[in-house]
């Protein structure tokens, strides 16, 4: 079949839709498609760095590069290549575990009688029930997404942890507005389709209308953290082999997320953390060029500084409590005045002049961040630092 894809986005999109398609039938058989649309694919290089990310994908995906492949049929050149997406083998009936015989050796009397201590002891610890709860997925979209605004709304907005954050709906530099899909995916591979439709989505939509995407996936990897940066890593491959990174930038939230070397240098539970802890697992899909000229405009590090401090007054214990509960009432009175806070007053003027203030503006507005660095300089000079130490390392971009 020939796809109707335009960029590189959509022919990832659909790729993963055919092999998502082939595990859900469970058949041997191949589905064939070429993308003619898409000029990068009529570059060799440009398709051996596809496909190279499609190798990477395998070491995180359960039947993707076992059952399911991926073979290029190269159609000469200046012409797009077409792609194979062939499951080598039938789904055979059962997997093996459902397979066994409920016989004596495992469920007789004897060997109940045995362990009986072990399988009687059902009572949880408080660590236990915390995270029980934590990782609860409602089973109601609305309520996913309402608790997810509801996050952004006081966490990231009102305490100014992204500083171009206006609202759950407004964000960005020009400010437009916050899209919020939900999808209920729970493999890589369905992931991995579900994603890349939303990166289309996104750079093919006007700025003033999705000015960022948050994609909440609450049933992918939510009890397995590890799992879910280990496949995040697998986004974060592609974006400048493949060009993309000129379009996008990428920021992961996850309930139990941990700041790359944070376990060493401040401890999981620091409240820096929070920055990223969401109440679902979420990929936020950023405008590089909106990225690149919020960091132009105030420096990452200042906003990591000032978020480690803001967070450190509520404190880890009450953020955490909070995330738990998926609650955040408590932080009524926690809204950053952007009159006042000196980074929140730099970014409203920015987002009130869509980046792009007049000269006399703009000089005022370096003379400010200047002022602001030079404090942070002093403060880490200072023989007493401020409470809350050294920052997390930031991150490629900032979110919002």
């Amino acid at each position: 079949m020939n796809g109707e894809a335009g960029n590189l986005a959509e022919v990832l999109s659909a790729l993963w839709g055919h092999v998502c398609t082939l595990i859900r039938e469970g058949k041997a058989r191949s589905i064939v498609a070429a993308f003619p649309n898409v000029k990068a694919l009529q570059s060799a290089m440009a398709t051996n760095r596809l496909m190279g990310h499609f190798d990477v994908c395998k070491d995180v995906c359960d039947s993707f590069g076992t059952e399911v492949i991926i073979i290029v049929h190269t159609l000469g050149d200046g012409q797009a290549p077409g792609f194979e997406v062939k499951r080598l083998r039938d789904k055979e009936e059962g997997d093996g575990w459902d397979d066994w015989d409920d016989d004596d050796d495992w469920t007789g009397s004897d060997m109940m009688e045995k362990y009986k201590d072990i399988l009687n002891d059902t009572e949880q610890t408080d660590e236990e029930k915390e995270f029980e709860k934590m990782v609860a997925v409602p089973k109601d979209d609305k309520d996913i997404l309402l608790k997810t605004r509801d996050w952004v709304n006081v966490i990231i907005s009102d305490m100014g942890i992204c500083p171009f954050s206006q609202s759950a709906d407004k964000a960005g530099l020009p400010v437009g507005g916050v899209h919020y899909p939900v999808s209920r995916v729970k493999t890589c591979e369905e992931c991995y389709e579900v994603y890349w439709r939303e990166v289309n989505y996104l750079i093919s939509s006007p700025e003033k209308d999705v000015s960022t995407t948050l994609l909440i996936i609450p049933e992918f990897a939510i009890q397995n953290v590890e799992g879910f940066t280990s496949f995040t890593d697998t986004l974060t491959h592609p974006l400048e082999p493949l060009g993309i990174e000129k379009l996008i930038q990428l920021v992961y939230f996850h309930p139990q997320w941990v700041f790359r070397d944070g376990a060493d240098r401040m401890g999981d539970q620091s409240a820096a953390n929070f920055a990223r802890r969401s109440p679902f697992p979420m990929i936020n899909i950023l405008r590089t060029k909106q990225v690149r000229l919020a960091q132009k405009s105030i420096p990452t590090g200042l906003v990591y500084t000032q978020n480690e401090e803001t967070l450190n007054e509520v404190g880890a214990d009450k953020l955490q409590r909070m995330l738990v509960d998926r609650n955040w009432d408590e932080m009524a009175d926690k809204r950053v005045d952007r009159r006042y806070n000196k980074l929140g007053k730099i970014a409203q003027m920015l987002m009130d002049t869509d980046g792009v203030p007049p000269e006399e503006v703009k000089a005022a507005l370096d003379q400010q961040i200047a002022d602001l660095e030079a404090e942070r300089e002093a403060s880490r000079r200072s023989p007493s630092p401020p409470q809350g130490g050294e920052a997390p390392p930031p991150p490629d971009s900032q979110p919002g």
